[in-house]
């Protein structure tokens, strides 16, 4: 079994002995524990301000620019203020989403915890090559 030791902007995997181990999963996979808001058990809705926490249905907008490897979920929205537009102005070299989840709470460090996405279901997707320049 080749150890991992670091990844690649294309999500490949480097080994120990040099062997690359290319890794695929799905937009839904890979944003499952991505985090929301500060560190704490709790968020708060990009439109209204609503307070949220653990177990509440939620709509999610997230982005992750071509060559990194980082996604970002910037904005979160309470099940009231849930937009329906999905990705309407795609911009171009980056990958963006909007997905409705579950917020769970996830436990990083001894006594700290984060809110992060659970039960990802994606809505819109497009593509890096989709979209124009912002100018």
């Amino acid at each position: 079994m080749a150890s991992r030791t670091g990844t690649d902007a294309d999500g490949d995997v480097d080994g120990a002995d040099g062997e690359v181990v290319r890794v695929e999963a799905t937009v839904e996979q890979v944003l499952n524990g991505v985090r929301v808001g500060l560190d704490g058990a709790s968020g708060v809705c990009a439109y209204c301000g609503r307070e949220l926490h653990d177990g509440d249905c939620v709509t999610v907008y997230a982005y992750r620019k071509a060559g990194h490897d980082t996604w970002n979920c910037p904005r979160v929205y309470c099940r009231d203020c849930r937009s329906g537009d999905g990705v309407s102005t795609p911009t171009l070299g980056t990958t963006e989403v909007t997905a409705t989840a579950f917020l769970g709470v996830m436990q990083v460090a001894a006594q700290t915890t984060r809110l992060a996405l659970t039960n990802v279901e994606l809505e819109s997707y497009s593509r890096p090559s989709d979209g124009s320049e912002g100018g």
